[in-house]
């Protein structure tokens, strides 16, 4: 009878725990259920941007000037930098020097050379100066030589000759024996965290950025330069203005598949220069926009925003509201002309029941899923 209770008791407490998980899995699914997004929560009017041939050009942003500065054993021992990291120095900073332990010591012995030459040149020049005073002391009977004559015996001249000699060779040594290493440009100071004996010391990177990109052959003959262009980071949106500075007519690759033999595009090199350097980092990849119509997009006015002498729009881009920077022209009834900032087909956020910043997410399946990730955090922090 006992085992039978028993028995009975472990299906009960079987029933209890499966019932249990049902009705916190109804429950935890009810809460999802109740996070419903709307199409449109925030209740925006945009402005689309209609339809442009324009080319786009993908590239990184490049510093101007950048040089890497390595070890040089031939030119001696290297003294300690004398920059830091990150520092901002001009041109001619010295940054490091070299001292020549070799030829010091050649130096050295030839200042030993020039003073024991110096000394034996001050003996010949007494008993030059001795023998004078006796011809002039002595008769001419008892004259046996000449001033001439005694001059050459004692010949100072080579002596002299000799140690100027030195004097100049030593002063070329003394040239190469610091070598000072100088900032060739204005830049800032990168070093490196692994000191390895391959790596450079340090590397100086200018401050001023351009665009390195390429376009294809058919748009080579597109291509401008001073052709106004908006350029955009891709990491993060952001869209500042630039223009095209150069175009190379000396394509980067090959023609072909050299695997397959197909026939392919060949790409070009292009740079840009930017009208602002602002939020702009070396090594960003951004895509540049150049339209090729001259048609002016008019937008509505109050899309338009300033922050300082800076005008932007707020756009939807996939779903996440980013910043572009624009350029205006004239005020018409329809609203104001933008003559660069913007790309074809970009949905312009014009008014919004609910404030949308920079950043904010639009895209209802992705707010849902950041909804759901809430609620998963909060029910792992009530469980622990």
């Amino acid at each position: 009878m006992k085992k039978k209770n028993l028995l009975w008791g472990i299906i009960i407490g079987v029933i209890v725990i499966i019932s249990g998980v049902f009705l916190i899995n109804y429950l935890k699914n009810k809460d999802l259920e109740e996070v419903v997004v709307d199409e449109d929560p925030y209740g925006i009017e945009y402005y689309n941007v209609p339809p442009m041939d324009q080319i786009f050009v993908n590239g990184v942003v490049t510093p101007e000037e950048s040089q890497e500065f390595y070890r040089e054993e031939s030119l001696g021992v290297r003294g300690d930098l004398q920059v830091e990291n990150g520092q901002v120095v001009k041109e001619g900073t010295l940054l490091y020097s070299y001292t020549n332990e070799v030829l010091q010591k050649e130096i050295s012995q030839l200042y030993n050379e020039a003073a024991r030459l110096e000394t034996d040149r001050a003996n010949t020049a007494y008993k030059q100066q001795l023998a004078i005073d006796r011809w002039y002391e002595s008769s001419e009977e008892e004259r046996g030589q000449t001033l001439d004559e005694i001059t050459m015996d004692f010949n100072l001249y080579a002596l002299d000759s000799q140690i100027q000699e030195i004097y100049s060779n030593i002063a070329t040594m003394e040239e190469k024996v610091y070598t000072e290493v100088t900032a060739p440009f204005e830049g800032k100071v990168v070093i490196p965290e692994e000191k390895k004996a391959e790596a450079p010391l340090l590397k100086l990177i200018s401050e001023n950025f351009y665009v390195s990109g390429t376009i294809n052959e058919k748009d080579l003959e597109k291509v401008k330069v001073d052709q106004v262009a908006d350029i955009t980071v891709i990491s993060n949106g952001y869209t500042t203005l630039g223009k095209v500075s150069f175009v190379d007519t000396t394509p980067t690759n090959e023609n072909s598949d050299p695997y397959s033999g197909a026939s392919t595009m060949s790409s070009y090199p292009v740079k840009l220069s930017f009208n602002s350097l602002e939020r702009i980092v070396n090594g960003y990849h951004v895509q540049a926009t150049i339209n090729m119509e001259e048609n002016q997009v008019v937008i509505p006015k109050e899309s338009i925003h300033t922050e300082g002498e800076i005008q932007y729009v707020l756009v939807n881009d996939f779903g996440s509201v980013v910043r572009r920077v624009i350029q205006t022209g004239e005020e018409t009834d329809e609203g104001i002309a933008v003559t660069s900032g913007l790309e074809a087909e970009d949905e312009i956020i014009v008014s919004s029941q609910i404030e949308v910043n920079e950043g904010d997410l639009l895209n209802p399946e992705m707010m849902e899923m950041e909804m759901e990730m809430d609620i998963e955090s909060v029910e792992v922090l009530e469980g622990e």
